[in-house]
């Protein structure tokens, strides 16, 4: 039982969709408020799929708030449109659409943690659906009860459970008929699978999820261990030689992440990185997004493929407050207050008469160097490395910058330097604006 006292003085917010679990844990939160001392919220988002029905749990939510006096976040999104724009499957461009959400509360600073009603029956669902597709130890690593903002307090209660304490609250909730529907693989393990392990085995859900936490455990283990193997410097990373196979693929997937590689990688592209050692000093092996790991004369060396273009970039141009089209960017500058971008890229605010009047729109070149916010100078390559920029991002982020020298004036996008910053004696105040386009 998750021992909600540690959030006294803060700001905690519960996702509620309208369904049992959420409005357990709603009323849950809310029967401890006073007694745990924090400020209790709630956030819905309503997905635009179900129409009508949608709507009605919306409306749901929000009278269920206004009796049990909890202030409520709405947010609205037509989530097919979004998953044919953006050639997803309809689940995953709801979940998106949630987590963007819930990140915007955070950023905005108007909730300090996000609660949601993961329970146990639900990690025991994605350990089977993730092990039916074929999964590694790190994939078992489902899901955690606190991840920085992100809590779930229900996660060691089952489903069970929950039904019975909506039942001894006399608690009212909205059925979503979608989740009766076997056409979803989850849906059939949820309704199908796991119910007749449980005739099978008794307390079923229950062990996968434990055997889910135990695999957790042993992965972060491996993978601290794997650590060890590695070092780079943001833009070349060495793996050292092993024939420890667990650690030596962990760490050469942490070098392939840290240069951009997230969701393209098989684990066809981790056995070749490990039978590289014992190829010819000098092999080279492509991997995605123009990696490139090489055998060193110490271990495998991996590093971006300098050559390798996805996009055309334009070529500098006076800054303006017109924008910039960038290629894989695109710049605006406003003088609208605005909100930050859905894309993971922040609205950036500066002093619009502190521009310098060499400054160009550009991309990075050797020598560069930034004032960051706060104060501070750094050369580029050391500003990107501490903001974890991913390698193969930074030839295409624009730049202002000076045309004379390597001055950085707002890397766009990511900071502003400390040179341009908004002040008490700003006049115009602007809005660098970052798109990454389609």
């Amino acid at each position: 039982m998750m021992d909600l006292s540690r959030f006294a003085e803060k700001r905690l917010c519960v996702a509620t969709s309208g369904g049992v679990d959420s409005v357990a844990l709603l009323h849950y939160c809310k029967t401890g408020e006073a007694s745990c001392g924090y400020r209790l919220f709630a956030v819905h988002c309503e997905h635009g799929i179900r129409g009508e029905e949608s709507v009605a749990d919306m409306r749901f939510v929000e009278l269920i708030c206004k009796a049990w006096n909890v202030p409520l976040f709405v947010f609205k999104e037509d989530c097919p449109a979004r998953a044919k724009k953006e050639k997803c499957s309809l689940e995953t461009a709801a979940r998106n659409f949630r987590y963007e959400s819930f990140c915007r509360l955070i950023e905005d600073g108007k909730v300090d943690f996000i609660a949601t009603a993961h329970h146990e029956s639900d990690e025991a669902e994605t350990v089977l659906f993730r092990l039916a597709r074929g999964t590694s130890l790190a994939g078992l690593r489902c899901i955690e009860a606190e991840n920085g903002w992100l809590i779930r307090p229900f996660l060691d209660w089952s489903k069970a459970e929950i039904t019975a304490y909506a039942r001894e609250n006399k608690l009212e909730y909205r059925e979503d008929k979608t989740n009766f529907e076997t056409d979803a693989t989850r849906n059939k393990i949820r309704l199908c699978v796991l119910p007749e392990l449980e005739k099978a085995v008794a307390g079923a859900g229950a062990n996968i999820a434990r055997f889910a936490a135990l695999a957790g455990e042993d992965e972060a283990f491996l993978r601290e261990e794997s650590e060890k193997l590695l070092s780079g410097d943001g833009e070349r990373y060495t793996v050292v030689f092993s024939k420890k196979k667990p650690l030596f693929c962990r760490a050469c997937l942490s070098a392939m992440r840290a240069l951009g590689v997230e969701k393209d990688y098989t684990a066809a592209h981790l056995q070749a990185a490990f039978d590289l050692q014992t190829s010819e000093r000098g092999s080279t092996l492509d991997l995605p997004r123009g990696v490139v790991a090489e055998k060193g004369l110490r271990g495998i060396e991996f590093f971006l493929r300098k050559a390798e273009v996805y996009e055309e970039r334009t070529s500098e141009t006076p800054y303006s407050e017109n924008g910039f089209d960038g290629g894989r960017y695109a710049v605006n500058v406003t003088f609208v207050p605005t909100e930050a971008e859905k894309d993971g890229l922040r609205a950036l605010k500066f002093d619009a008469d502190k521009v310098p009047v060499d400054a160009v729109f550009r991309f990075r070149k050797e020598g560069d160097k930034i004032e960051k916010f706060g104060g501070g100078s750094k050369s580029l390559k050391k500003f990107f490395n501490e903001k974890k920029t991913p390698v193969n991002e930074r030839e295409y982020l624009p730049l202002i910058a000076s045309e004379k020298n390597g001055e950085v004036y707002a890397v766009c996008g990511v900071e502003i330097a400390e040179c341009i910053k908004v002040t008490a004696e700003t006049k115009r105040i602007a809005y660098l604006i970052t798109r990454k386009k389609s």
